[in-house]
């Protein structure tokens, strides 16, 4: 563990959605390897169990988790609360928790699941974001908020109409945030990634659509480097929330390897 890593982030509170699993765990445990203290939620009970076991049990006070449905207003005061009980205030948000669509097109979505994942990949961050700059800002904290996007953010054939909507969107809300309140010190970026192996693309694998699946493997699976790599990405939501990237506001960031230039 570098020094000066753990200490721009000791004594910061984090909150990570989706961090039982995947993406938003190994974020959670770097941040906890660089001093931070940690907030994670999931609405995946056995994920929380697996983390309380393997990653809280040793971290002690360090670590929180909370069961959340991140579209539940009432579940999100809960949150909030608890972090606010527990730690007396956040300094960096990590929206990482998302879900997939079945790949159709606007002719074939169905509108259930386009309110779904509509609800979980841009209603959830804005609310959260809503609530993370109000206590920010409450408390005078210089604080980062990093939106884990994709290359469905600008592309169009990456996946399903209501998932690249939905990123899209992050991506509208990362510029958006950024610039409403770079003068008061909060900043706001985005990721976007390449495919990574995590809850996400296990789900889709499991029979979301196979033709979604054989797309998602033409876009990334014929080229090295077409996988996001978990512990990588992580690094990159520290590094945007030290004070070392304060210059870097509202971007979005490409993490794929390179594959979209191809």
């Amino acid at each position: 563990m570098a020094a000066a890593a753990s200490l721009s982030h000791a004594d910061k509170v984090v909150l990570v959605t989706g961090g039982g699993g995947g993406l938003g765990r190994a974020i959670a445990e770097h941040f906890l390897t660089i001093g931070a203290q940690v907030v994670i939620c999931d609405i995946n009970a056995d994920l929380l169990a697996d983390y309380e076991t393997k990653v809280a049990a040793g971290a002690g006070a360090k670590t929180l988790a909370v069961k959340t449905d991140i579209t539940d207003e009432a579940a999100l005061d809960d949150l909030f609360a608890k972090i606010e009980s527990t730690y007396g205030r956040l300094d960096v948000v990590v929206n990482s928790a998302g879900i997939m669509d079945r790949f159709d097109p606007a002719g074939s979505t169905d509108r259930s699941l386009m309110e779904k994942v509509l609800a979980v990949n841009l209603i959830a961050p804005t609310m959260i974001t809503k609530r993370a700059v109000n206590v920010m800002l409450a408390k005078g904290i210089k604080g980062a908020i990093v939106n884990i996007a994709s290359i469905a953010s600008y592309k169009g054939y990456a996946s399903g109409a209501a998932y690249t909507a939905s990123k899209h969107g992050l991506a509208g809300l990362t510029k958006n945030t950024a610039a409403f309140y770079r003068l008061k010190g909060i900043r706001c970026n985005a990721i976007q990634c390449g495919a990574m192996k995590t809850n996400i693309s296990s789900s889709m694998a499991a029979g979301y659509c196979e033709e979604g699946l054989a797309l998602s493997m033409k876009h990334f699976g014929d080229w090295e480097g077409g996988w996001a790599d978990l512990d990588k990405v992580a690094k990159l939501c520290a590094y945007l929330s030290t004070d070392d990237s304060e210059m870097i506001n509202g971007a979005l960031i490409n993490a794929e390897g390179g594959i979209t230039a191809v």
